[in-house]
């Protein structure tokens, strides 16, 4: 079986949690954290930087 990495973040600002609506593919309109797959060679954590700005 292949193994994907991936990272994600949950965004909380006193009572209000970040979601990003997806805008394509078989789950377009549903509702997701900021994330995704780690690219070879990345740290999770500049991943989820890297993540975080293109959905910003």
């Amino acid at each position: 079986m292949k193994t994907i990495e991936v990272v994600a973040a949950i965004i909380r600002k006193e009572d209000k949690i970040f979601a990003t609506q997806r805008g394509y593919g078989d789950f377009k309109d549903w509702w997701e954290f900021p994330g995704g797959k780690m690219e070879p060679g990345e740290t999770p954590e500049d991943a989820l930087l890297r993540e975080i700005r293109e959905e910003l």
